[in-house]
């Protein structure tokens, strides 16, 4: 009959092995292979990994790293007393394994047996080995806590690579190093604390029959069961999944870890929840929050997050005139811990910036301005401009709480300019050259006196032939650098800058992907040239001044001004209506008639009366020269554009025309699907107050508004006819994500309202 037990066990083990093998059927041989070369004690280790192994590892987890793996853990469970009376079911599934969650497989078992074995020869028991790795660990390989870390994930090298690792890479490296020296150790978590939000990561290790836990990195001198999360552990839900405790188990157990970092991926798990109950309940300092206005206590929405990693640590109503005036909105924090504080009434956000030694409240008075300082600002919208998701996604938390200042717009122009993100087009600017997917386009430039103090202005000039030879065209652009138009260094310091058409086709200067590629030209200068986004003109002469005549009607809210020499209108494609706001002159001679440009001209001159009449606006104009033909007098042209011209990007009324579907920005309009021909009338009555019709556009438009557009927490809009109201919040994530968006701070906003058309 037993030895019928035994066999019924071993069978139903090899059932479990070849089920397992059978996932992965291209490597099942590979496997056996190996199980053929594992003998004695090993064996069994080996089934039991095969037969729980991670599809994604038994489709590449390597022979030799199996193997060594095998051999190490093997080797540790024989080097001390406690190690060998661990019970094989634990020391399979919580020494063995070769990893922990979702971090990418490099093992370093071998370095931290020869590291640490030495160390815990001594200890009595596997908790006390796990304290002293604990203790040691960390300051050996000079690993600290730190939100810049690669990401959440991280394995030990890449830990160690850093030098740094948020809560879950530290806990993945303690891990590894404790199954080293033989200690039973294994993740644990909660993905969302109650109440309050945020997740954290620690480790448990096993000791006299029992899982204790302890903090990654965190040793406290009490020994196991003791650390900061201990009290709010104890109030984690069993029955709720993000709101429990789960340790990681390797072997299937039919129940999973809520991953924070990445919810699609299941990673076995115990719910330990009831295990923590009897916690000990952190002793730290508290935040309190009181606000006031007018010297009275008042109830508005409060926001603490953590300053380092953007979780929310306390959310709530700070408490009115009807409560003890000692109690206060409050939360438990760790010592020491950076938090950014903010309420928010009738739309106004302030903001302090905290480090959290002992109990502190924070004070705020509704009639003072409250704001960060410079370089309060200056870490925070760096994370948010950085190239590291992790960064990004923390700044991104933070920055939809940071008060709109003055100060803050510039600390984010600032460390947007700084970004490392822009490193992928430097070599381009280097080269001198500008690129889309479709187009590149090569250019010559020059400083034309001093810089001004806000940055230079910059001049686009655009060269004539167009669809001739390559070596006429270059001849052209070379002149139009060296000689075309004279420089004005008393209208400001600027850059000169003559650009050569992306091909020597008839329309080079005015196809629709010219647009898109002036756009990024413009974001490379104010990027890496230091120019003044509110200072660029464009100009350009015949096939020039046909690109000028397509690209500013388009996009006219980026240039100050603009002129179109020796060149006519384009139908279809020079949107004139679109000038309401934006200087636009064109210089034409009476002779200029092949291709019936003067004509055509005097045709536009009507059409811009017309609009001017009905509308009003439409600065700049024709410049008609009787007497003269194609080659016109105006190399004294930047003089009077920098004199003439300026950005309105808050007109009250703007009128957008679409040309085509590249171009999605229209001063404060934002088309998600813009559609050729589609109209789009805009009108800001009053601060507050807008109307808008549409016609021939369907989708998706939004708002970028800035605070003199603003009056209050909600604005009015009639769209087509249909009215509504909408709550704002002016914030600096949305300034910055506008930043991303246009390289412009004039085209950002502090507010984005978006809206749908039927």
């Amino acid at each position: 009959m037993i030895n019928a037990v035994v066999f019924g066990i071993v069978l139903s083990q090899q059932n479990a092995l070849e089920k397992s093998l059978m996932r992965s059927p291209e490597t099942a041989d590979f496997w056996r292979s190996i199980l053929k070369e594992v003998s004695g004690d090993q064996k069994a280790g080996a089934e039991f990994l095969i037969t729980n192994m991670p599809e994604a590892d038994l489709r590449s987890f390597s022979r030799t790293m199996f193997t060594q793996n095998l051999a190490l853990a093997y080797q540790a469970r024989n080097s001390s007393a406690w190690a060998k009376a661990i019970p094989q079911e634990v020391f399979f599934n919580d020494v063995l394994p070769y990893a922990s969650v979702t971090e990418p497989r490099n093992p370093m078992r071998q370095e931290f047996l020869t590291k640490y074995l030495p160390l815990v020869k001594s200890a009595k028991t596997s908790g006390e080995a796990a304290l002293l790795i604990n203790a040691n660990l960390f300051k050996d390989y000079k690993v600290t806590y730190n939100t810049r870390r690669l990401r959440t994930d991280q394995n030990s090298r890449e830990t160690i690579g850093q030098g740094m690792a948020t809560c879950t890479g530290l806990s993945i490296m303690l891990v590894e190093a404790c199954r080293s020296v033989g200690v039973p150790a294994r993740v644990a978590g909660i993905h969302s604390w109650p109440g309050r939000g945020g997740n954290h990561t620690w480790v448990e290790v096993w000791d006299n029959g029992k899982w204790h836990y302890v903090g990654a990195a965190e040793p406290d001198e009490k020994g196991l069961n003791h650390a900061w999360f201990g009290g709010d552990a104890a109030k984690a839900i069993e029955s709720i999944p993000e709101n429990a405790v789960y340790a990681v188990s390797y072997k299937s157990t039919g129940d999973y870890f809520p991953l924070a970092w990445d919810p699609g991926t299941k990673i076995n798990a115990v719910n330990v929840t009831k295990n923590y109950k009897s916690a000990e309940v952190a002793s730290g300092p508290r935040i309190m929050v009181e606000v006031k206005d007018n010297g009275t206590r008042v109830t508005v929405p409060v926001t603490v997050l953590d300053s380092e990693t953007g979780e929310v640590i306390l959310e709530g109503t700070s408490f009115g005139p009807t409560a003890d005036m000692n109690f206060h909105l409050n939360q438990q924090v760790r010592k020491g811990q950076k938090l950014l504080v903010s309420v928010n009434a009738n739309g106004k956000t302030l903001n302090q910036m905290v480090e959290v030694e002992e109990d502190h409240v924070a004070k705020f008075d509704l009639r003072k301005p409250s704001q960060l300082n410079e370089e309060q600002l200056d870490s925070i919208l760096w994370r948010m401009f950085a190239a590291q998701k992790e960064t990004v996604s923390a700044a991104t938390r933070l920055l939809q709480h940071v008060e709109v200042t003055d100060e803050a717009k510039q600390s984010a122009w600032k460390n947007y300019l700084e970004s490392p993100q822009h490193e992928s087009f430097k070599a381009d600017f280097d080269n001198n050259i500008v690129k889309t997917s479709t187009r590149t386009s090569p250019y010559k430039w020059r400083q034309v006196g001093t810089k001004p103090k806000d940055g230079w202005g910059l001049v686009i000039a655009m060269h004539g032939g167009g669809g001739t030879t390559k070596e006429f065209n270059d001849q052209q652009w070379e002149g139009m650098f060296r000689s075309y138009y004279k420089d004005h260094p008393e209208s400001g310091g600027y850059i000169y800058l003559a650009l050569r058409a992306p091909n020597d086709e008839w329309n080079g200067f005015y196809d629709d992907e010219i647009c898109p590629l002036v756009d990024q030209l413009i974001k490379q200068f104010a990027v890496f040239g230091e120019v003044n986004p509110d200072r660029v003109v464009a100009t350009g002469a015949s096939h020039g001044g046909y690109g000028a005549f397509v690209i500013v009607p388009k996009t006219p809210f980026r240039f100050h001004a603009a002129n179109a020499s020796a060149s006519a209108p384009t139908p279809g494609e020079t949107r004139g209506i679109n000038l309401m706001n934006t200087y636009f002159s064109w210089t034409i001679g009476e002779q200029d008639t092949a291709y019936g440009r003067a004509d055509r001209c005097q045709e536009f001159d009507k059409q811009i009366k017309s609009w001017k009449s009905s509308h009003g606006n439409f600065p700049g104009g024709m410049i008609w020269l009787p007497g003269v033909g194609h080659f016109v007098p105006d190399r004294d042209i930047v003089k009077d554009l920098f004199e003439k011209g300026g950005r309105n990007l808050r007109a009250k009324h703007v009128i957008w025309e679409m040309s085509d579907t590249k171009i999605k920005r229209f001063f404060w309009l934002e088309a998600m699907s813009p559609a050729e021909n589609a109209i789009i009338d805009a009108t800001c009555k009053s601060p507050g107050s807008f109307e808008i019709t549409t016609k021939g556009y369907t989708g998706k438009l939004a708002l970028w508004l800035d605070e003199s557009q603003l009056a209050g927490s909600e604005v009015s809009i009639v769209l087509n006819g249909a009215a509504a109201k909408v709550e704002v919040s002016p914030n600096m994530l949305t300034y910055a994500q506008g930043l991303s968006a246009t390289a412009d701070p004039g085209l950002s906003g502090s507010v984005r309202v978006e809206l749908e058309v039927n």
